[in-house]
């Protein structure tokens, strides 16, 4: 009787013992499969999280890049405008220098001008004076002619000088087509300096033989 239920027993042990390990494997399971489950949970959660902090950054260097492009392109703006008033500046100097210089260049041309005007009054009277001379000492060969005196060189020198006063006349006509466009004062002085200047000699010629003529009549007179 004893044996029986020492087997019973031992029976019913197995079977607990059994049981146990079934139902110690069945929960490590579950415990598994729930930490699996878990732990996809947790990967979903950190992915969705990523994706959207993914996302908030693109957004966010999307943002950057349109301010970047908008500074850029208000500094370029800014830039252009200060080259346009820059460039606004500089044409009105260059056209402030431009009309100082055309008014300057009217001015020395008027000078110029003036400068023939009054060169050539003063050379006329200087004929006109000579010519006056010329009348007084023809006046005098008639005086020693008419008394028997040989007056021919002095009239040589006379006639010789009428011509240089005539060509001297004639010299002083040109001065009003002297060519007085350079933009130079300098240039402009200058021809008129040598159109006077074959003038002048022209006179100082006439006067050297209106002088001659004078002595050849002296000559005579005494």
């Amino acid at each position: 009787m004893k044996k029986q239920y020492l087997s019973v027993f031992v029976l019913l042990a197995l079977v607990f013992g059994t049981f146990s390990v079934v139902a110690a494997q069945t929960d490590l399971r579950t415990t598994r499969e729930a930490q699996k489950t878990t732990l996809e949970a947790q990967r979903e959660k950190m992915k969705t999280e990523f994706e959207a902090r993914k996302k908030e950054a693109e957004a966010k260097g999307d943002e950057i890049q349109a301010k970047r492009e908008a500074a850029k392109l208000e500094m370029e703006t800014k830039r252009a405008e200060m080259d346009a008033k820059r460039e606004t500046k500089r044409v009105e100097a260059e056209a402030k220098r431009a009309e100082m210089q055309t008014k300057r260049i009217e001015f020395q041309q008027s000078v110029a001008k003036r400068k023939v005007e009054n060169t050539a009054k003063v050379i006329l009277a200087t004929i006109e004076h000579l010519e006056k001379i010329i009348v007084r000492i023809e006046s005098r060969i008639a005086k020693v002619k008419a008394r028997g005196g040989v007056t021919t060189e002095s009239e040589g020198f006379v006639a010789v000088a009428k011509g240089n006063l005539s060509d001297a006349r004639a010299v002083v006509a040109t001065f009003t087509a002297i060519d007085l466009s350079s933009a130079k004062a300098s240039e402009n002085f200058e021809r008129i300096r040598a159109v006077a200047a074959t003038a002048r000699e022209l006179i100082r010629t006439a006067h050297e033989n209106l002088m001659l003529a004078v002595r050849s009549l002296g000559s005579l007179e005494q």
